[in-house]
């Protein structure tokens, strides 16, 4: 298995910073129990690489501008639910037959150039999202080329005093370098396939 960190060093230009920074990225976030650990020393130890991994580092950079501020918050974000004005009933049920996708699950799955598993009842088509947006720390959001942003929050539910009444900071990955994110991801992800199948 491949690790995370070789390919933050390889994803760090793109991101425009520094492969260490990201590498403290991942040490945070294993610590507050976002990302998992397999044992030992070597190769197939460490953080595993897989697009959810990466979609989390990305959310951190997008969620907490340092690394003190990677926190419960950072964390609750990851695994915040897809929002939609449903009744509860039809959209518990959605979400558990999609296989209860997360704000860090879709990025994951968009990364790997796969159609986000909350949107996919929309024609949309993959590359029709064009921006990753994180307004601190309490919203994810993907947003489509129509500019209509799928809203994810922690507590799964829109909380009106923070949309509306609060001074918010907002982060984005946006299109030339959402591109670019996803065709590195795609092609790492192949060679590591290609690799596990000789």
């Amino acid at each position: 298995m491949a690790g995370l960190k070789s390919f933050l060093y390889g994803v760090a230009p793109i991101l425009r910073v520094s492969p260490a920074a990201l590498y403290e990225r991942q040490r945070a976030l294993v610590n507050i129990g976002v990302l998992e650990t397999t044992t030992g020393r070597g190769p197939g130890s460490g953080v595993p690489f897989t697009a959810e991994n990466v979609a989390a580092i990305l959310i951190s950079l997008l969620a907490a501008d340092s690394l003190s501020k990677v926190d419960k918050c950072v964390a609750d974000l990851c695994g915040a639910p897809p929002v939609v004005l449903v009744p509860a009933r039809i959209y518990r049920h959605n979400w558990v037959k999609g296989g209860k996708p997360t704000f860090r699950s879709d990025v994951g799955r968009l990364l790997a150039g796969q159609r986000p598993i909350w949107n996919s009842d929309h024609n949309f088509k993959l590359d029709s999202f064009f921006e990753i947006r994180v307004t601190r720390p309490w919203r994810g959001q993907l947003v489509n080329s129509a500019g209509v942003p799928f809203d994810y929050f922690p507590s799964g539910d829109v909380d009106e005093a923070m949309v509306g009444l609060s001074i918010s900071i907002t982060a984005a990955i946006e299109r030339g370098m959402l591109s670019e994110l996803i065709t590195f991801t795609k092609g790492a992800l192949s060679q590591i396939e290609a690799g596990e199948n000789d």
